[in-house]
Protein backbone atom coordinates (compact mmCIF):
# COMPACT_ATOMS: atom_id res chain seq x y z
CA UNK A 1 0.00 0.00 0.00
CA UNK A 2 2.68 2.30 0.94
CA UNK A 3 4.48 2.02 -2.58
CA UNK A 4 0.96 2.66 -4.08
CA UNK A 5 0.47 6.19 -2.71
CA UNK A 6 4.75 7.13 -2.96
CA UNK A 7 3.87 6.63 -6.47
CA UNK A 8 1.01 9.29 -6.12
CA UNK A 9 3.57 11.87 -4.19
CA UNK A 10 6.23 11.69 -6.96
CA UNK A 11 3.83 12.39 -9.39
CA UNK A 12 2.51 15.45 -7.01
CA UNK A 13 6.56 16.22 -6.30
CA UNK A 14 7.18 16.24 -10.09
CA UNK A 15 4.83 18.66 -10.78
CA UNK A 16 5.38 21.05 -7.54
CA UNK A 17 9.39 21.24 -8.90
CA UNK A 18 7.88 22.21 -12.31
CA UNK A 19 5.02 24.82 -11.33
CA UNK A 20 6.12 26.06 -7.53
CA UNK A 21 6.65 29.91 -7.50
CA UNK A 22 6.47 31.16 -4.18
CA UNK A 23 5.04 34.32 -5.01
CA UNK A 24 1.70 33.13 -6.76
CA UNK A 25 1.35 30.00 -4.55
CA UNK A 26 1.18 32.60 -1.42
CA UNK A 27 -1.52 34.93 -2.65
CA UNK A 28 -3.61 31.83 -3.67
CA UNK A 29 -3.13 30.96 0.18
CA UNK A 30 -3.85 34.32 1.06
CA UNK A 31 -6.77 35.15 -0.75
CA UNK A 32 -8.08 31.32 0.63
CA UNK A 33 -7.55 32.62 3.56
CA UNK A 34 -9.27 35.72 3.77
CA UNK A 35 -11.98 34.57 2.09
CA UNK A 36 -12.55 31.65 4.69
CA UNK A 37 -12.17 34.28 7.34
CA UNK A 38 -14.87 36.74 6.49
CA UNK A 39 -16.94 33.84 5.24
CA UNK A 40 -17.29 31.85 8.82
CA UNK A 41 -16.85 35.57 10.73
CA UNK A 42 -19.40 37.37 9.18
CA UNK A 43 -21.73 34.00 7.53
CA UNK A 44 -21.45 35.43 3.94
CA UNK A 45 -22.68 32.25 2.67
CA UNK A 46 -25.71 32.53 4.74
CA UNK A 47 -26.25 36.12 5.26
CA UNK A 48 -26.11 36.73 1.03
CA UNK A 49 -26.32 33.10 -0.59
CA UNK A 50 -28.73 31.39 1.03
CA UNK A 51 -31.73 34.16 1.08
CA UNK A 52 -31.58 34.29 -2.66
CA UNK A 53 -32.52 30.01 -2.77
CA UNK A 54 -36.54 31.68 -2.52
CA UNK A 55 -35.54 35.26 -4.38
CA UNK A 56 -34.93 33.58 -7.92
CA UNK A 57 -31.60 35.08 -8.00
CA UNK A 58 -29.59 32.40 -6.53
CA UNK A 59 -28.21 31.33 -9.87
CA UNK A 60 -26.96 34.28 -11.31
CA UNK A 61 -25.44 34.69 -7.57
CA UNK A 62 -23.71 31.96 -7.56
CA UNK A 63 -22.53 32.56 -11.27
CA UNK A 64 -20.71 35.48 -10.11
CA UNK A 65 -19.44 33.85 -6.71
CA UNK A 66 -17.66 31.28 -8.64
CA UNK A 67 -16.33 33.57 -10.80
CA UNK A 68 -15.19 36.04 -8.93
CA UNK A 69 -13.07 33.39 -6.94
CA UNK A 70 -11.73 31.59 -9.97
CA UNK A 71 -10.52 35.07 -11.80
CA UNK A 72 -9.40 37.13 -8.38
CA UNK A 73 -6.67 34.22 -8.48
CA UNK A 74 -6.51 33.32 -12.22
CA UNK A 75 -5.59 36.89 -13.56
CA UNK A 76 -2.85 37.76 -10.86
CA UNK A 77 -1.17 34.69 -11.05
CA UNK A 78 -0.92 35.10 -14.87
CA UNK A 79 0.51 38.38 -14.20
CA UNK A 80 2.90 37.21 -11.22
CA UNK A 81 4.01 34.10 -13.64
CA UNK A 82 4.63 37.03 -16.67
CA UNK A 83 2.74 34.69 -18.63
CA UNK A 84 0.09 38.10 -19.99
CA UNK A 85 -0.35 36.68 -23.40
CA UNK A 86 -2.31 34.24 -22.14
CA UNK A 87 -5.22 37.01 -21.15
CA UNK A 88 -5.55 38.55 -24.53
CA UNK A 89 -7.05 34.91 -25.67
CA UNK A 90 -10.92 35.34 -25.45
CA UNK A 91 -11.29 31.63 -25.48
CA UNK A 92 -9.43 31.23 -22.01
CA UNK A 93 -12.53 33.83 -20.82
CA UNK A 94 -15.21 31.79 -23.12
CA UNK A 95 -14.05 27.99 -22.09
CA UNK A 96 -13.50 29.07 -18.27
CA UNK A 97 -17.23 31.30 -17.64
CA UNK A 98 -18.63 28.46 -19.70
CA UNK A 99 -17.51 25.94 -17.55
CA UNK A 100 -18.29 27.55 -14.22
CA UNK A 101 -21.80 28.87 -15.14
CA UNK A 102 -22.96 25.25 -16.42
CA UNK A 103 -21.84 24.12 -12.90
CA UNK A 104 -23.25 27.40 -10.56
CA UNK A 105 -26.18 27.99 -12.44
CA UNK A 106 -26.92 24.06 -11.40
CA UNK A 107 -25.86 24.83 -7.86
CA UNK A 108 -27.79 28.03 -7.37
CA UNK A 109 -31.12 26.16 -9.45
CA UNK A 110 -33.60 25.63 -6.17
CA UNK A 111 -37.04 26.29 -8.98
CA UNK A 112 -37.82 22.96 -7.98
CA UNK A 113 -38.27 23.42 -3.91
CA UNK A 114 -41.48 24.23 -3.54
CA UNK A 115 -42.54 21.00 -6.21
CA UNK A 116 -45.60 19.01 -4.80
CA UNK A 117 -47.04 15.80 -5.88
CA UNK A 118 -50.61 15.77 -4.70
CA UNK A 119 -50.71 11.65 -4.49
CA UNK A 120 -47.26 12.05 -2.38
CA UNK A 121 -46.80 12.22 1.63
CA UNK A 122 -44.78 15.49 2.71
CA UNK A 123 -41.33 13.35 3.36
CA UNK A 124 -41.98 11.60 -0.23
CA UNK A 125 -42.15 14.91 -1.75
CA UNK A 126 -39.34 16.01 0.76
CA UNK A 127 -37.03 12.80 -0.27
CA UNK A 128 -38.08 13.79 -3.93
CA UNK A 129 -36.71 17.58 -4.06
CA UNK A 130 -33.61 15.66 -1.79
CA UNK A 131 -33.25 13.76 -4.76
CA UNK A 132 -33.34 16.42 -7.87
CA UNK A 133 -30.84 18.61 -5.52
CA UNK A 134 -28.05 15.92 -5.59
CA UNK A 135 -29.36 14.83 -9.54
CA UNK A 136 -29.86 17.87 -11.60
CA UNK A 137 -26.39 18.41 -12.38
CA UNK A 138 -26.49 15.05 -14.47
CA UNK A 139 -29.29 16.61 -16.60
CA UNK A 140 -27.94 19.83 -16.85
CA UNK A 141 -24.21 20.22 -16.10
CA UNK A 142 -23.25 17.02 -17.99
CA UNK A 143 -24.97 18.08 -21.39
CA UNK A 144 -23.51 21.09 -21.34
CA UNK A 145 -19.98 19.50 -20.86
CA UNK A 146 -20.46 17.07 -23.92
CA UNK A 147 -21.27 20.42 -25.64
CA UNK A 148 -18.06 21.92 -24.97
CA UNK A 149 -16.41 19.11 -25.58
CA UNK A 150 -17.36 19.19 -29.35
CA UNK A 151 -16.83 22.68 -29.76
CA UNK A 152 -13.12 23.19 -28.23
CA UNK A 153 -11.37 19.48 -27.27
CA UNK A 154 -12.84 16.98 -30.11
CA UNK A 155 -9.47 15.80 -30.25
CA UNK A 156 -8.74 14.82 -26.43
CA UNK A 157 -9.46 11.45 -25.46
CA UNK A 158 -12.44 11.54 -23.34
CA UNK A 159 -14.77 13.52 -21.52
CA UNK A 160 -12.58 15.73 -19.57
CA UNK A 161 -10.87 12.90 -17.92
CA UNK A 162 -13.85 10.63 -18.49
CA UNK A 163 -11.42 8.02 -19.88
CA UNK A 164 -10.31 4.32 -20.10
CA UNK A 165 -7.49 5.07 -18.56
CA UNK A 166 -6.51 3.44 -15.04
CA UNK A 167 -3.19 5.26 -14.05
CA UNK A 168 -2.34 5.15 -10.39
CA UNK A 169 -6.29 3.76 -9.85
CA UNK A 170 -5.19 0.80 -7.25
CA UNK A 171 -2.76 3.63 -5.39
CA UNK A 172 -6.37 6.24 -4.68
CA UNK A 173 -8.14 3.34 -3.43
CA UNK A 174 -4.36 2.79 -0.99
CA UNK A 175 -4.54 6.34 -0.24
CA UNK A 176 -8.72 5.77 0.72
CA UNK A 177 -7.34 3.12 3.31
CA UNK A 178 -4.84 5.21 4.50
CA UNK A 179 -7.41 8.10 5.14
CA UNK A 180 -9.90 6.14 6.82
CA UNK A 181 -8.50 6.12 10.47
CA UNK A 182 -8.42 9.39 10.15
CA UNK A 183 -12.29 10.08 9.23
CA UNK A 184 -13.34 7.89 11.64
CA UNK A 185 -11.41 10.26 14.05
CA UNK A 186 -12.96 13.47 12.38
CA UNK A 187 -16.76 11.24 12.59
CA UNK A 188 -16.92 11.85 16.37
CA UNK A 189 -15.73 15.91 16.19
CA UNK A 190 -19.32 18.37 17.08
CA UNK A 191 -19.22 19.74 13.13
CA UNK A 192 -19.40 16.19 11.66
CA UNK A 193 -21.90 15.22 13.93
CA UNK A 194 -23.78 18.37 13.31
CA UNK A 195 -23.88 17.78 9.10
CA UNK A 196 -23.22 14.21 8.40
CA UNK A 197 -24.93 11.41 7.92
CA UNK A 198 -26.45 13.97 4.84
CA UNK A 199 -29.24 11.34 4.62
CA UNK A 200 -31.09 10.35 7.76
CA UNK A 201 -32.72 7.74 6.47
CA UNK A 202 -34.89 7.47 10.10
CA UNK A 203 -36.63 10.51 8.99
CA UNK A 204 -38.07 8.79 6.20
CA UNK A 205 -39.03 5.43 7.16
CA UNK A 206 -42.09 4.12 5.65
CA UNK A 207 -41.58 6.80 2.30
CA UNK A 208 -43.38 4.93 -0.77
CA UNK A 209 -43.78 2.15 1.23
CA UNK A 210 -40.24 1.08 0.87
CA UNK A 211 -37.98 -0.58 3.12
CA UNK A 212 -35.37 1.32 4.67
CA UNK A 213 -32.14 -0.18 3.12
CA UNK A 214 -34.18 0.66 -0.26
CA UNK A 215 -34.51 4.74 -0.27
CA UNK A 216 -31.37 4.85 1.57
CA UNK A 217 -29.25 3.39 -1.21
CA UNK A 218 -31.49 5.01 -3.89
CA UNK A 219 -30.56 8.43 -2.32
CA UNK A 220 -26.95 7.45 -1.49
CA UNK A 221 -26.43 6.37 -5.49
CA UNK A 222 -27.56 10.03 -6.28
CA UNK A 223 -25.91 11.74 -3.89
CA UNK A 224 -22.57 9.59 -5.01
CA UNK A 225 -23.42 10.82 -8.57
CA UNK A 226 -23.20 13.92 -8.05
CA UNK A 227 -19.60 13.77 -6.87
CA UNK A 228 -18.78 12.28 -10.04
CA UNK A 229 -19.79 15.47 -12.21
CA UNK A 230 -18.09 17.87 -9.41
CA UNK A 231 -15.08 16.22 -10.04
CA UNK A 232 -15.64 16.03 -14.27
CA UNK A 233 -16.11 20.08 -13.48
CA UNK A 234 -13.41 20.57 -11.18
CA UNK A 235 -11.00 18.51 -11.99
CA UNK A 236 -11.73 17.91 -15.58
CA UNK A 237 -13.23 20.82 -16.92
CA UNK A 238 -11.29 23.42 -15.25
CA UNK A 239 -7.74 21.54 -15.27
CA UNK A 240 -8.12 19.30 -18.11
CA UNK A 241 -10.48 21.51 -20.49
CA UNK A 242 -8.26 24.36 -19.59
CA UNK A 243 -4.72 23.06 -19.91
CA UNK A 244 -4.95 23.69 -23.46
CA UNK A 245 -4.84 27.24 -22.91
CA UNK A 246 -3.43 27.75 -19.56
CA UNK A 247 -1.27 24.68 -18.76
CA UNK A 248 -0.05 23.63 -15.12
CA UNK A 249 -1.41 27.33 -14.55
CA UNK A 250 -4.86 25.88 -14.32
CA UNK A 251 -4.52 24.55 -11.13
CA UNK A 252 -4.03 27.41 -8.30
CA UNK A 253 -7.70 29.19 -9.91
CA UNK A 254 -9.85 25.54 -9.82
CA UNK A 255 -8.01 25.70 -6.13
CA UNK A 256 -9.53 28.86 -4.81
CA UNK A 257 -12.99 28.52 -7.22
CA UNK A 258 -12.92 24.66 -5.18
CA UNK A 259 -12.20 26.45 -1.70
CA UNK A 260 -15.16 28.43 -1.91
CA UNK A 261 -17.40 25.53 -3.59
CA UNK A 262 -17.16 24.29 0.72
CA UNK A 263 -18.75 27.28 2.15
CA UNK A 264 -22.16 26.25 4.35
CA UNK A 265 -20.10 23.01 4.94
CA UNK A 266 -17.89 22.95 8.32
CA UNK A 267 -14.88 25.06 8.60
CA UNK A 268 -12.47 22.11 8.76
CA UNK A 269 -14.05 20.75 5.73
CA UNK A 270 -13.17 23.64 3.94
CA UNK A 271 -9.71 24.14 5.30
CA UNK A 272 -8.66 21.17 3.96
CA UNK A 273 -10.30 21.28 0.45
CA UNK A 274 -7.45 23.70 -0.44
CA UNK A 275 -4.79 21.06 -0.36
CA UNK A 276 -7.10 18.05 -1.36
CA UNK A 277 -8.04 20.36 -4.13
CA UNK A 278 -4.54 20.82 -5.02
CA UNK A 279 -3.59 17.19 -5.15
CA UNK A 280 -6.22 15.70 -6.78
CA UNK A 281 -5.91 19.14 -9.35
CA UNK A 282 -2.46 17.82 -9.67
CA UNK A 283 -2.83 13.96 -10.10
CA UNK A 284 -5.97 14.92 -13.24
CA UNK A 285 -3.18 17.31 -14.88
CA UNK A 286 -0.44 14.59 -14.38
CA UNK A 287 -2.38 11.19 -15.68
CA UNK A 288 -5.05 13.00 -17.78
CA UNK A 289 -7.81 11.24 -15.97
CA UNK A 290 -9.95 12.04 -13.14
CA UNK A 291 -10.97 8.38 -11.74
CA UNK A 292 -8.33 9.13 -8.59
CA UNK A 293 -10.65 12.02 -7.66
CA UNK A 294 -14.30 9.92 -8.39
CA UNK A 295 -12.93 7.43 -6.63
CA UNK A 296 -11.79 9.10 -3.55
CA UNK A 297 -14.40 11.60 -3.56
CA UNK A 298 -17.26 9.10 -3.25
CA UNK A 299 -15.35 6.62 -1.00
CA UNK A 300 -14.83 9.78 1.40
CA UNK A 301 -18.59 10.87 1.07
CA UNK A 302 -19.96 7.38 1.59
CA UNK A 303 -17.68 6.79 4.52
CA UNK A 304 -18.67 9.57 6.10
CA UNK A 305 -22.55 8.61 5.98
CA UNK A 306 -21.77 5.12 7.23
CA UNK A 307 -20.08 6.67 10.16
CA UNK A 308 -23.06 8.92 10.46
CA UNK A 309 -24.97 5.60 10.42
CA UNK A 310 -23.22 4.14 13.00
CA UNK A 311 -23.33 6.76 15.43
CA UNK A 312 -27.38 6.63 14.97
CA UNK A 313 -27.25 3.00 15.52
CA UNK A 314 -25.08 3.26 18.73
CA UNK A 315 -27.11 6.35 20.74
CA UNK A 316 -24.03 8.94 19.79
CA UNK A 317 -26.00 10.50 17.24
CA UNK A 318 -29.64 11.46 18.00
CA UNK A 319 -30.77 14.41 15.66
Amino acid sequence: MIQKIKALLREVISFIKSDFDAVSYLYTLTFCGICIYVNYTYNLYDTFLVPSYSSGWSMLYFSIFYMAAYFMVSIPVLIIRKQTAILTQPLYYVKAIFFIVSFAVVVGNFTYQDLKIESFTYLENHFLIRLIFFFKANITTLPLLIIAKYLWDRKEKGLYGLTISNKHIAAYMSLFLFLLPFLVWISFTPDFMRAYPIYRYWWYEGIFHWENWQHTIIFESVYASFYVITELVMRGALIIGMASILGRHAILPMVAMYCVLHFGKPIGETISSIFGGYILGVLAYQTRHIWGGVIIHIAIALSMEVMGFIHYYLGIHKS
